[in-house]
């Protein structure tokens, strides 16, 4: 779903903007893939593992389905993701509802083999984005640690959602050089918070954010509620994707920041990756690098 960093407001606020640039100059860029991201890519595709699928669930003219990949020799899991068959970026919605513009949501069951601290996955399709810098056509892939019911309760109705909004993780255990969507534009926490997802929180390092203001491509967010983070999201453009696929590289790996602490513990990504798998026709979204984080 969509971040709402700059929904409330065409820009920053000169404050947040200000604040935003002070911080960006002493981060790290992120602008390409990483060396380890790239090691890690190729432990996850190496001989000797194995590929096991989720139930699909029909996205345009195809289909998405999660899946994770493990190692046949130690039984470890390298690998989460989201997979779409080549049909699934064809005739997708033109519509939609959404909270700050159209949308259209699919909600995918992670494999059984999944060892991770992930419950399910939330892939939106933004047929017209949703506000600047994040203005193209893009896919959101939501994978929370919350369950669908908990998610559900993210509900501007709810009396406390102002307070709940307002309640920031502890900062250990937000990645480092991330901030959140409300400091970013001036306001509260509560007046940038999405329904059933919370508050976002950006990498300063990204390059579409100023002072690089690089088109959009491909991003990843931390989303937090009422004292806990709930998801982690890679944000990437349909154009990006079939670009693997039509292009001269079929793939672009990229390092994702730690954070001090982790909950719950579990395995967590130190890359994501997004490919094109010419023998199975089929884009593939990833978490890389699963560590134990706690």
């Amino acid at each position: 779903m969509p971040v709402p960093t700059f929904r409330g407001a065409a820009r920053p606020t000169r404050l947040a903007l200000a604040a935003l640039l002070a911080a960006s100059a002493g981060c790290r860029d992120t602008d390409g893939p990483t060396a380890a991201a790239s090691q890690a890519d190729a432990r996850a595709q190496a001989a000797g593992t194995h590929l096991q699928y989720g139930v699909p669930v029909t996205v345009g003219n195809g289909r998405a389905r999660t899946y994770v990949v493990l190692d046949q020799k130690t039984g470890a899991q390298l690998e989460l993701g989201v997979a779409l068959d080549e049909q699934a970026l064809e005739n997708l919605p033109v519509g939609g509802h959404g909270a700050h513009g159209p949308m259209t949501e699919y909600l995918l069951q992670l494999p059984a083999q999944d060892r991770s601290p992930f419950r399910f996955v939330e892939l939106d399709w933004n047929p017209m984005g949703h506000g600047f810098p994040y203005e193209a056509p893009h896919f959101d892939f939501h994978f929370y640690t919350i369950p669908v019911e908990e998610r559900n309760t993210i509900d501007p109705s709810d009396p406390a959602f102002a307070t709940k909004a307002a309640n920031l993780p502890a900062a250990d255990l937000i990645p480092a050089g991330y901030l959140s969507s409300h400091q970013l534009v001036g306001k509260t926490p509560a007046e940038v918070s999405v329904p059933r997802m919370g508050l976002h929180w950006l990498d300063l390092a990204s390059p579409e954010l100023p002072p690089r203001n690089q088109p959009f491509t491909a991003t990843y967010i931390v989303g937090t509620w009422n004292g806990k983070v709930i998801f982690q999201e890679p944000m990437i453009t349909r154009a990006f994707i079939l670009g693997l696929r039509d292009g001269a590289s079929a793939q672009a790996a990229y390092a994702v920041p730690s954070a001090a602490r982790y909950e719950p513990a579990g395995l967590y990504p130190s890359g994501y990756r997004v490919s094109w798998d010419a023998a199975r026709r089929e884009f593939h979204i990833a978490l890389t690098g699963l560590e134990p984080r706690s």
